[in-house]
């Protein structure tokens, strides 16, 4: 695999449980994979998430992945901002 064709981390979070879910293109879904067994961060958070899944399924069967998925989403998000303080807004 040639550097053009690997994905950075950024790329992999953005399309990280639809990968988990297999709802992505065979071509991308490699690439991820790939990523996942090469960066230790990356395949611990895919890992990790897919335990916290199963965990809640077993809690909670009729629990709305779609809707816990969302969450999720939001809180990289908020995750991947640089918070308040780079901004320059006070504490």
């Amino acid at each position: 695999m040639s550097a053009e064709d690997r994905l950075g981390c950024r790329a992999v979070r953005r399309i990280l449980q639809a990968f988990l879910d297999g709802e992505v293109e065979p071509r991308h879904a490699e690439l991820v994979a790939a990523h996942l067994e090469s960066c230790q961060r990356c395949g611990v958070e895919a890992r990790t998430f897919q335990a916290v899944i199963a965990a809640l399924r077993r809690l909670r069967p009729d629990l709305d992945v779609e809707a816990y998925t969302r969450l999720c989403q939001v809180v990289d998000r908020l995750a991947a901002d640089d918070g308040p303080e780079s901004r320059g807004s006070p504490r």
